[in-house]
């Protein structure tokens, strides 16, 4: 495929991104006129055509600067600056230089095999000139903007706009919010905000600061939310403290065996085959002897307590309450967040068992809520998990477990629904996006690594059923690969019921509940001391400047997330259903 044949495959309803909302001139569909493909007016757009072309032709390696002549690679820099600063102040049209380079590509290079374009200097240079131009062009987008950014980022502007509902018609920007296109359409290409770029490496991940390409919607489904509908109108938010404090409740306390339970037994299938035993779980841990425990009453008689006391202890409301894997039911959790509304947190992720009573189907799932003043409400994103726990014989004698009669059987596989992969993430200030991965999704390079390694949240939540968070086990050693590319700081979770059963049969038992790990290399287990309900996290938000392999600055934009302290809560009336 050349590259006229691949951009027309991108672009299969034209590349004028605003054709739906002003008439187009005669004998024009999209940004076509008369066979002639237009440039693309839309930065996302330009970024995906020509981020595509360039991963699927390797030249993202040719992208470093000529160390015998960097005065001309100055000069390139420069004019990519000078082209993005251009196309902001006028956000209907590309500026001519673009045009000229994008009709350079197409009149001199159209026809060159995307898999020979490496062997083309010109093409090569045509390519990551539009690439970077685009990029630069979109700086902010799918973040907030305020009253003296807006001139320089006007892209940013709109797309937050559209975001908010606000935008200029229900028709543009259509791929919310999976995609920050507007004529490439997510079965051909994604494009994402963009917090941290890698560091390490030579991929296509470290040729951008502000949009992440990403593989065609296949087997995941990515989005982007942003936390607020509302603009800032000046930086007086800058006032707020660059901490980010994380309230984490191991909740549950304490979990029996019969939670677990024996759904389907092995059996003999063919010619010295098993078809594998499963296992499902059954919440015990939200019964009380009073009945079923609500949300509202979990907020009063230990959410709010703890957030009390948190705030007691650092003078601030957490940021964000997080729960572990399995913790609460969808109902649970919808009640919680309505009771936690007005408690000052910006946001509350839990995992939750939800079962279809229809199908039948059980699914393991991440709930983030994000909390939005005023009347609107919370915002959620729900992610299934995307890969099955498998119990060995060894975790469950050391969890205590004796759910299956037989004792010929050594493997059991979590009963749970896997389609429907999914892969929020969220921005939640400009200093902070995350997203979060359910237990083996952490450890499983498919599918969500790759989606993770681009966009470059600044945090990646686990939430755990696990034993201990010691750095020697695995969660440390898999928070270790996305601490190093893309640099994100990674926490992973877990309930103090596991590890609780985990240290039955250990003599010293490591009470750790959480494990830190970020891009500064730092690892510290996140230990809950006895009787403590609760742990409060305090993060360090600091500039971080970055590089792009063709020696771009983001002149410290971003942001990277270190652990200041680790602060046990206790409540004086502790709940009696704990």
């Amino acid at each position: 495929m050349n590259i006229r044949e691949y951009i027309l495959h991108l672009t299969p309803a034209g590349t004028d991104a605003y054709s739906g909302l002003v008439t187009g001139s005669a004998g024009s569909i999209g940004g076509r006129v008369d066979g002639k493909i237009e440039c693309p007016n839309w930065p996302p757009d330009l970024f995906a055509i020509m981020g595509s072309i360039i991963e699927q032709s390797g030249c993202y390696t040719l992208a470093s600067p000529d160390r015998t002549n960097l005065a001309t690679h100055g000069e390139f820099l420069d004019f990519v600056s000078m082209a993005a600063n251009a196309w902001n102040r006028d956000c209907f049209q590309a500026p001519g230089d673009v045009i000229r380079l994008w009709d350079q590509l197409l009149n001199d290079f159209g026809n060159v095999d995307v898999a020979s374009v490496c062997g083309n200097a010109q093409a090569v240079h045509c390519l990551l000139s539009l690439f970077a131009i685009a990029d630069e062009t979109s700086i902010g987008v799918g973040w907030d903007v305020t009253d003296e950014e807006v001139g320089g980022r006007a892209f940013a502007g709109l797309t937050m706009a559209c975001m908010a509902d606000k935008g200029p018609d229900p028709t543009f920007m259509v791929h919310l919010p999976t995609s920050m296109c507007c004529k490439v359409p997510p079965d051909r290409a994604i494009v994402m905000p963009k917090s941290i770029t890698a560091s390490v490496g030579c991929t296509i991940r470290s040729l951008s600061h502000y949009l992440a390409l990403l593989p065609p919607r296949s087997i995941i489904d990515p989005s982007w939310t942003w936390s607020s509908t509302e603009r800032s109108a000046s930086r007086a938010d800058a006032a707020l403290p660059y901490d980010v404090r994380l309230l984490l409740v191991p909740f549950p306390f304490t979990i029996h065996a019969t939670s677990f339970r024996l759904s389907s037994k092995q059996e003999k299938f063919g010619s010295g085959y098993n078809i594998p035993a499963y296992f499902t779980l059954v919440q015990h841990w939200l019964d009380s002897p009073q009945g079923r425990i609500t949300g509202k009453r979990m907020a009063e008689e230990l959410f709010l307590p703890l957030i009390r006391e948190a705030q007691a202890q650092s003078d601030w409301a957490p940021n964000g309450v997080v729960l572990p894997e399995c913790a609460l039911s969808p109902e649970v959790a919808k009640e919680l967040v309505a009771a936690l509304k007005n408690s000052g947190i910006e946001f509350l992720i839990a995992g939750v068992l939800d079962v279809d009573q229809e199908t039948g189907k059980t699914y393991n799932r991440a709930q983030t809520f994000v909390i939005r003043p005023g009347e609107e409400g919370a915002v959620v994103r729900q992610q299934n998990k995307h890969h099955r726990w498998r119990l060995d014989k060894s975790q469950v004698d050391r969890y205590a477990l004796d759910f299956d009669a037989s004792h010929e059987n050594k493997q059991w596989w979590e009963d749970i629904d896997v389609s429907n992969r999914q892969l929020p993430f969220f921005g939640l200030r400009k200093d902070m996006s995350i997203t979060t991965l359910i237990c083996e999704d952490l450890a499983r390079a498919d599918p969500a690594m790759n989606v993770i390694r681009a966009v470059g949240p600044n945090l990646v939540i686990a939430l755990l059923m696990d034993g201990p968070q010691l750095a020697v086990r695995w969660p440390g050693r898999y928070a270790t690969v996305l601490a190093e590319d893309p640099g994100s700081a990674v926490l992973s979770f877990t309930s103090a019921a596991m590890v609780d059963r985990s240290n039955w049969l250990e003599a010293r038992p490591a009470r750790a509940i959480g494990l830190w790990r970020d891009a500064g290399g730092r690892t510290q287990e996140i230990g809950l001391p006895k009787d403590s309900l609760g742990v409060l996290l305090t993060l360090v938000s600091a500039e971080k400047r970055q590089t792009t392999l063709d020696s771009r600055s983001d002149n410290a934009l971003s942001r990277q997330l270190t652990l200041r302290n680790v602060v046990p809560l206790f409540l004086v009336d502790r709940p009696k259903w704990i």
